[in-house]
C-alpha cells in the first residue's frame, strides 16, 4: 500500500503540522528477549489515522507504523526499518497496541501513539521503554505492566493508567481543599458582615422611630400650650 502525497505521516515529517505533546510519561522496564505490548486510548472521533512514533534522547521522533481508522479494517504501514515481524500495530474502538517481540536494547526509547487531528498530530500516552539484561537486573527490580491483547491484560492496563491519575488527582487535593476552604471562609465572612448590617440597620431604625414618636408627642404639646394661650385671649 502507498502512501500519497498528502498523507498527514508525509505532512509531519516535512514539519508542516502543528505538534502536540503530552508530558505525562510512564515508564516501562522488561528483560532482553520478552515481548511488551504497549497500549494507549484510541482518541479519534472520526475517521483519521493513528500512529506509533520512538524517540531516543534528544533526537526527533521517528515514525514506526500508521494506520487509518474507520470502520472498514486497514493494513499498518511500517516505516523508518521497522519490520511487522518485529513490530506490530493493531487498533480497535477502544485502544491502539504495539506489540514488539523479543525486544533488544536497542528497543529502549521513548513512545508515543499520536493522533492525526484536523491539522496537527497530537502525541499522548507517552511510555519509557527500558530493556535490559535478566543477568544484570535482578527480576524483583523490574517493573513492567502487561498490556497484552486480552481482555484480562486490556483491564489490568486499564487499571494501572487509572490509578496513576487518582495518584495524580491525590497530589492536587490539598491544593484543591485549601482554595474551597478559602473561598467557603470568605463567604462565610461575608454572610456574618450582611447580617450585621442587617442587625444594625433593624437597630436604627428603631431609634428613628422612637425620635419619631417623641418629636410627634413634642409638636402636640406644642399645640396643646398654644391653643390653651389662644383660649385665655
Amino acid at each position: 500500500m502507498n502512501l500519497s502525497a498528502t498523507h498527514p505521516l508525509m505532512h509531519f515529517l516535512i514539519g508542516v503540522i502543528f505538534v502536540k505533546q503530552a508530558s505525562l510519561t510512564f515508564m516501562k522496564t522488561v528483560n532482553i528477549g520478552t515481548t511488551v505490548t504497549l497500549l494507549c486510548s484510541n482518541i479519534l472521533k472520526e475517521p483519521s489515522y493513528i500512529a506509533w512514533f520512538k524517540q531516543t534522547n534528544d533526537s526527533l521522533p521517528l515514525c514506526i507504523a500508521t494506520q487509518y481508522v474507520s470502520e472498514k479494517p486497514a493494513d499498518s504501514i511500517y516505516f523508518n526499518g521497522f519490520k511487522e515481524n518485529h513490530v506490530e500495530m493493531s487498533v480497535n474502538k477502544t485502544f491502539s497496541s504495539l506489540k514488539i517481540v523479543n525486544v533488544d536494547i536497542s528497543d529502549s526509547g521513548i513512545f508515543y501513539c499520536g493522533s492525526f487531528l484536523t491539522n496537527h498530530m497530537m502525541f499522548h500516552n507517552k511510555t519509557q521503554l527500558v530493556v535490559v539484561n535478566e543477568t544484570s537486573q535482578s527480576k524483583g527490580d523490574i517493573t513492567n505492566v502487561d498490556c497484552g491483547a486480552t481482555k484480562e491484560t486490556l483491564r489490568s492496563c486499564h487499571v494501572y493508567y487509572t490509578l496513576t491519575l487518582i495518584l495524580s488527582g491525590l497530589v492536587l487535593l490539598p491544593t484543591v481543599l485549601a482554595i474551597a476552604i478559602f473561598i467557603r471562609l470568605k463567604e462565610r465572612n461575608k454572610q456574618n458582615e450582611d447580617a450585621q448590617r442587617h442587625e444594625n440597620n433593624e437597630e436604627m431604625s428603631k431609634q428613628l422611630e422612637q425620635v419619631s414618636h417623641i418629636k410627634i408627642f413634642f409638636n402636640l404639646q406644642v399645640i396643646h400650650l398654644i391653643c390653651a394661650e389662644i383660649h385665655k385671649w
